[in-house]
C-alpha cells in the first residue's frame, strides 16, 4: 500500500536526485581539484563571480519558472499548458538575445561595480552562460511538469560530462578560473540548443499578448523580490570581499558549498513537489495533501541538515588543504540559514496562488531590506561573525512572514510537532559534528 501510494514520488525523485547531484553536486566533488589548482585568492575571486552570477540569473530569469509553474499548474487542459509553456519560452528567448548583446558589447562597463581582480574576459564568459539560462530553465521545468524525469536525467548528465571535461582540461593546462567559466559557457549553449529544440517541437511557439501580459505581470514582482533576496544569498560574500579581500572569504566559500548540500539533496523532492502542489490543491482533500507533503519535505530538510552538520567537518578536513579548515566552525550557522530558506520554500503556498505575486515581493523587500541593513552595519566591524548573525536574523524574519501570510491566505494543517522533533535531532547531530575527537582523547 505504501509503495503504491508513493510510487510516483519514489521513481521521479530517484532520477531527479541523480540529475541534481550531477548538475550541482559536481562542484563539491570537484572541490579537491579546485583547491589544488587554484590559490585561495583565485578561489575567492571565483566565489565573487558566483555571487554576481546569482544576482544576474535572478534578473535574467525574470521569475519565468515560477510563472510557468503557476499558470501551467492551474491550466484546465493540456493544450493550455502547452501554450503557457510556449509563451514563457518566447519571453526567455527575447531576454536571452538582449542579455547576450549587453555582455558582448558592455562587459567592461561592469568591472567598476565588481571587487578588484576580475577582468573583462571572465565577465564575458560568465555572461554567455547567463544569457542562455532561461532557455535551459524553462524547458527543464517543462520536463518536470510533464514528469519526464528520465529525459531530465539524460540531459543533465550530458551537460555535466561536457562541463567537467572542459574544466579539467583547462585547469591541468593552467587556465585557472577561465577554464571553469569557459566550460560553463560552452556546455550551457550546447544544452540550451537541445532543450529548446525538444520543447519547440512539442509546444511550438505561440504568441498571445494577453497571456504574455499575464506572465509578465505575475513574474515582475517575483523578479523584484528575487533581486531583493540578494542580501540573503550573496551580499555577505560581496561585502566580505570588498572589506577584507577575496582571499579572506575562501574558507567562508568552502563552508557555503557544504551548507548548500542539503538543498542539493532535498531537490529531488522539491523538483517533484513544487510544480505539482498547485494542481494537487484543486483535488479532493487538496489542502490536507499539500500540508502532508510539505511537512515531509520540511522534516527531510531538517534531518539532512543535521547529517551534513555531523559529517561535514570530517569531509572538509579530508577534501581541502589546512588553509580552508576554518570553514568547519562556520558550517553550522550557514546550515541553519539554509534550513530556514528551505522551510520558507516549502511552507509558502498561500503566497503564490493569486494572479499577482505582490505578496512575495513585499515580504522579500521587507525581510531582505532588513537583512541588507544588518549586513552593511555588522560586516565592516565584525567580519564573518557579523555576516552570520545578520543572515540568521533576516532569514528567521523572512520565514515567519511567509508562513504567516501563507496560512492567512490558505490555512494548511501542517504537523509542526514532527518538524520540531526533527529540528532537535539536527541540532544534536550538528553539535556532535563540531566536537574534535582528538581534544576528547
Amino acid at each position: 500500500m505504501f509503495i503504491k501510494k508513493y510510487k510516483g514520488l519514489l521513481n521521479q525523485s530517484a532520477l531527479y536526485g541523480l540529475s541534481i547531484f550531477l548538475m550541482k553536486g559536481i562542484s563539491l566533488l570537484m572541490l579537491p581539484v579546485y583547491t589544488r589548482y587554484l590559490e585561495p585568492a583565485d578561489y575567492g575571486r571565483l566565489e565573487v563571480l558566483v555571487v554576481f552570477s546569482n544576482v544576474a540569473s535572478i534578473l535574467l530569469g525574470f521569475g519565468l519558472v515560477e510563472a510557468l509553474y503557476r499558470f501551467v499548474g492551474l491550466a484546465n487542459s493540456f493544450d493550455q499548458k502547452k501554450q503557457q509553456a510556449s509563451e514563457c519560452l518566447l519571453v526567455a528567448g527575447v531576454i536571452s538575445i538582449i542579455s547576450y548583446g549587453f555582455f558582448h558589447f558592455y562587459s567592461d562597463n561592469l568591472l567598476p561595480l565588481l571587487p578588484k581582480g576580475i577582468n573583462e574576459e571572465e565577465i564575458y564568459l560568465l555572461g554567455v552562460a547567463l544569457s542562455v539560462g532561461g532557455l535551459i530553465n524553462i524547458p527543464m521545468a517543462w520536463l518536470r511538469i510533464t514528469e519526464r524525469a528520465a529525459l531530465f536525467f539524460v540531459i543533465s548528465t550530458l551537460k555535466v560530462l561536457l562541463q567537467v571535461s572542459l574544466t579539467f582540461y583547462g585547469l591541468v593546462n593552467g587556465w585557472g578560473v577561465i577554464s571553469i567559466l569557459f566550460a560553463g559557457a560552452i556546455s550551457s549553449v550546447f544544452v540550451a540548443a537541445i532543450l529548446c529544440f525538444i520543447q519547440i517541437k512539442e509546444t511550438y511557439i505561440t504568441f498571445s499578448i494577453r497571456n504574455i501580459k499575464s506572465i509578465i505581470f505575475y513574474a515582475g514582482p517575483i523578479l523584484i523580490g528575487g533581486l531583493a533576496s540578494f542580501s540573503l544569498s550573496g551580499m555577505d560574500r560581496w561585502l566580505l570581499a570588498e572589506f577584507f579581500g577575496a582571499i579572506e572569504i575562501a574558507a567562508y566559500a568552502i563552508a557555503i558549498k557544504f551548507a548548500l548540500v542539503p538543498t542539493l539533496l532535498i531537490q529531488p523532492f522539491t523538483l517533484w513537489w513544487l510544480p505539482k502542489r498547485f494542481s494537487v490543491l484543486k483535488e479532493r482533500s487538496g489542502k490536507v495533501k499539500n500540508a502532508h507533503f510539505a511537512t515531509i519535505g520540511a522534516i527531510l530538510s531538517a534531518l539532512i541538515c543535521g547529517a551534513i552538520g555531523l559529517i561535514g567537518p570530517v569531509l572538509i578536513r579530508l577534501l581541502t588543504p589546512v588553509g580552508y579548515h576554518s570553514a568547519i566552525n562556520i558550517l553550522p550557522w550557514l546550515l541553519l540559514c539554509n534550513l530556514l530558506k528551505m522551510l520558507t520554500d516549502l511552507l509558502n503556498l498561500g503566497c503564490f496562488i493569486d494572479k499577482n505575486s505582490k505578496t512575495q515581493m513585499n515580504i522579500n523587500l521587507l525581510s531582505c531590506g532588513f537583512g541588507a541593513i544588518l549586513l552593511i552595519t555588522h560586516i565592516p566591524t565584525y567580519g564573518i561573525e557579523g555576516a552570520l548573525f545578520s543572515l540568521i536574523v533576516a532569514n528567521i524574519v523572512r520565514m515567519l512572514l511567509f508562513y504567516h501570510y501563507s496560512q492567512k491566505r490558505i490555512y494548511l494543517p501542517y504537523k509542526l510537532s514532527y518538524l520540531a522533533s526533527a529540528f532537535s535531532v539536527a541540532m544534536i547531530a550538528t553539535w556532535l559534528g563540531q566536537i574534535n575527537l582528538s581534544n576528547i582523547w
